[in-house]
């Protein structure tokens, strides 16, 4: 017999169950690992494991955030290069005859970017209702809800 998995206000906050629950449970055993009420030491779970997640995950948040602004950069670079004109210049077309050819099987193309619409006032009166009539029904209990999954969000300190 099985036990149904009851839903806690706490996962409904989170999106992910609490500590000690069925819930919770069920998903160290699917992940092969013991909670930590059976007294089993796992040095993946230590102290000093768990500071060196997080400080690891605040470097490669802070990586991905300098590989960002070096992204934007070498996009404005080659930007500024297909104005002068040098990748035309410089770089064969591409097999297609799209873009430009910068080994065997690396091609540079140029893409126009996504579409950004503008409406009619009477369009943006109907969204003025729209979101009017969301709020009322969130607010009255009209209307539900489902939260996405859990995730860490970390943030250095200040000083």
């Amino acid at each position: 017999m099985t036990t149904p998995l009851t839903t806690t206000a706490s996962s409904l906050a989170t999106g992910e169950p609490a500590p000690g629950t069925p819930e919770a449970l069920l998903i160290l055993a699917s992940a092969g690992v013991l909670p930590a009420s059976a007294g089993a030491h796992d040095p993946r779970f230590s102290l000093d494991a768990i500071t060196t997640c997080v400080n690891r995950m605040l470097e490669v948040k802070h990586q991905q955030e300098l590989l960002a602004a070096e992204q934007k950069e070498l996009n404005e670079q080659l930007r500024l290069a297909h104005l002068r004109g040098d990748l035309l210049s410089l770089l064969p077309a591409g097999k297609d005859g799209k873009g430009y050819q910068i080994t065997p099987d690396l091609v540079l193309s140029r893409r126009a970017g996504r579409k950004q619409w503008s409406y009619s006032d009477d369009c943006k009166q109907i969204e003025c209702q729209l979101k009017a009539r969301q709020s009322y029904e969130q607010q009255s209990g009209l209307a539900s809800y489902s939260v996405g999954a859990s995730f860490w969000e970390i943030r250095a300190g200040k000083g």
